[in-house]
């Protein structure tokens, strides 16, 4: 105000200069004139000087009025608000609360109500649930001077009540969406003894009782397809229940050795377009990880329930044919092609590896298995293809294979599918054409897109899956007797010696290895340990913690060599002892916690070793922990396994 009052000194000033430029312009010889019209000038800027600042001191008197005025009116509201509000300091005092706040909390030390409040440095916002009501607390730190410095805090508390009522009544309203598949429909409807029509209509009569249970509707769009759509406030209670709908189809009469089982996708989203799309997305997993289970997706988080059911080999080879056609076309068209598998190549991924090449030369084009560096487990293979010409350039380390690598060039993914987990996963990426073939249980963190894709969560090996490939890949192709043994190796690695996970279908794999030239004796010769790692494997078997229900665990010692090898092998030998249903081994493998898991099938090692970031099958599992000490795994591996034994109500 003042500034706009003194501005008007300007023009006079400017008026004053205006007027003795004039008289020295007119009357340069008259010094009297220009004296007097100066003084007269000067006389007038003080006489408006001192009426403006009388007028801005009554200016001030009447602004400070106002705001006395307007001060005491905002201290009644603030006192007679219904929000909640009061002043404390730094020691938690409450100096002054206004009658909303007095009526919730009549005492004087605000940290007896709000125990987690940092006085010192509160934060701007906090929620607070008292006497059945939400608040969101907002803090304005102040500070005041009189004579000394005294820090407080303004605090006022906003009622969120009815607009979190409103806010939970519309997610629990929102419509959620779930798709059921027959998994085996295809299999059982095969089966001559299959009794279709009333094993169907049982089925949907059950899936109609789930649905009405819940107050959903469902439409069936398929013969073994549905699509249900609830309310989401039901989810909950069906995520405690684990989903008991799978236990109560399994139990229906099918007239057949097979049991019908489902596979489950529910989309929980914001809208429903969006709950269509993540349940189709959750389906998806759902078959890749076996089915016989249900899927929960709640934005990015997967939820998974079931899947407790050893999955067989399917009966129909009709994917397999069409694969192994799809990969030739692919591969005719590509002027080379890298082969990888997970990080410690282990002899399925070489096995495969070297079925794959096979495939490749047949139709002229070059093959190379990437591998970083060799471990214990592959060791012996490897030196023998650096002796034989045919396979001596084909070994090549990432690097080189990025090198090499061109837009006409295919990337070939064995016996994984997790990224984490991938030797190369950059390698992957910038190929333009790319295959993965596995048999493990689809992950959550599984590579998204390929050119082509095989995952067959039956097969006991990706060795067994591309003994098949080559059965279909051409009449005259024939794996020599060194590829042969290492696709037996392969399969007799993963199936431990053909005592799990076996199908027919792997003896059929097997029985083709072995008539073109297979040697069990070499594969035998692959599996010898020398004496100090026999010794180091009994030792960690001796030291085994035996937990209820015939749990064992074990660790191996920090200096100990090939210890990766080392834990899956005396975790194969845990549950060999009467007493052990499954066994987890660690070993620190260069900073890294690596988890072999194995069970003889009434404990599922995958679901177990899921929950730290693992993955495999019910029966073999496997995980790696990073940034983490041998403690802090076995203590977050004995808390997943009692995760697991409560879910499944094992006592």
């Amino acid at each position: 105000m003042k500034k706009r009052l003194y501005g008007i000194l300007i023009p006079i000033s400017v008026a004053l200069f205006l007027q003795c430029l004039c008289v020295m312009l007119f009357a340069p010889f008259s010094l009297f004139a220009l004296f007097a019209v100066l003084a007269l000038g000067l006389a007038g800027i003080a006489i408006a000087f001192f009426m403006m600042s009388s007028r801005g001191g009554e200016i001030e008197v009447m602004l400070d009025d106002v705001f006395r005025q307007n001060s005491s009116a905002a201290s009644e509201i603030v006192e007679k608000i219904a929000i909640p509000a009061l002043l404390f300091d730094a020691g938690g005092k409450i100096i002054w609360s206004n009658e909303a706040f007095n009526a919730l909390y009549d005492g004087n030390d605000i940290k007896k109500l709000l125990l987690s409040l940092d006085c010192e440095h509160p934060d701007q916002a906090m929620q607070f649930e008292h006497n059945g009501s939400s608040y969101q607390i907002m803090n304005m730190p102040i500070r005041r001077s009189n004579g000394k410095v005294r820090k407080l805090t303004f605090q006022y508390w906003m009622d969120r009540t009815e607009a979190l009522h409103y806010s939970r009544l519309y997610e629990e309203q929102m419509p959620t969406v779930a798709l059921i598949h027959i998994d085996n429909y295809e299999e059982l409807n095969a089966d001559e003894q299959f009794r279709r029509s009333g094993v169907m209509a049982e089925a949907e009569r059950r899936i109609g009782e789930f649905v009405e249970s819940i107050d959903g509707i469902y439409r069936k769009y398929d013969s073994a397809h549905f699509i249900v759509v609830f309310e989401a406030k039901y989810l909950g209670e069906l995520e405690k229940q684990r989903f008991v709908l799978l236990d109560n189809i399994r139990e229906i009469k099918t007239g057949t050795e097979q049991s019908i089982t489902l596979s489950v996708s529910v989309g929980v989203e914001d809208r429903i377009q969006r709950s269509d799309e993540s349940a189709r997305q959750g389906m998806e997993l759902a078959l890749g990880r076996g089915g016989d289970q249900v899927v929960v997706k709640k934005g990015a988080s997967y939820n998974f329930y079931g899947g407790k059911k050893q999955i067989t080999t399917k009966q129909s080879r009709v994917k397999m044919r069409l694969f192994a056609k799809a990969l030739r076309q692919l591969l005719e068209n590509s002027d080379q092609v890298f082969i990888m598998g997970h990080k410690n190549a282990d002899m399925d991924c070489l096995g495969a590896a070297l079925g794959l090449m096979r495939c490749a030369q047949t139709v002229d084009c070059k093959a190379y298995f990437v591998i970083a560096e060799k471990n214990a487990m592959v060791a012996n293979t490897m030196e023998d293809m650096l002796e034989n010409s045919l396979y001596r350039d084909s070994i090549k380390t990432p690097d080189q294979a990025m090198q090499m690598l061109r837009s006409q060039s295919a990337v070939i993914v064995v016996d994984t599918q997790r990224a984490s987990s991938l030797e190369a996963v950059e390698l992957f990426e910038k190929a333009r054409k790319t295959v993965i073939i596995d048999h493990h249980r689809k992950p959550v963190d599984a590579l998204s897109t390929s050119t082509l894709s095989c995952l067959e969560v039956g097969a006991s090996s990706a060795c067994e899956m591309v003994t098949e490939v080559l059965q279909y890949f051409g009449e005259k192709i024939r794996p020599s007797s060194f590829e042969s043994s290492a696709l037996l190796a392969g399969i007799t690695l993963d199936t431990k010696k053909f005592s799990f996970n076996t199908g027919a279908r792997t003896f059929e794999a097997a029985s083709f290895l072995r008539r073109n030239g297979a040697d069990s004796s070499a594969v035998k010769l692959l599996f010898q340990d020398d004496m100090q790692t026999y010794k180091s494997r009994s030792k960690i078997v001796e030291n085994a913690l035996i937990m209820d229900h015939g749990i064992a665990i074990s660790t191996c010692p920090s200096d100990m060599q090939n210890a990766t090898l080392i834990a899956a092998q005396a975790a194969d030998a845990l549950i060999g002892i009467k007493g052990i249903q499954a066994s987890f081994v660690l070993a620190d493998n260069n900073g890294v916690i690596m988890i072999s898991g194995r069970s003889l099938g009434d404990i599922n090692v995958q679901l177990v070793l899921e929950k730290i970031g693992g993955g495999g099958h019910l029966t073999v599992a496997g995980a790696q922990l990073r940034d983490s000490t041998m403690d802090k795994a076995v203590e977050s591996l004995t808390k997943a396994i009692d995760e697991y034994l409560k879910e499944a109500g094992i006592e």
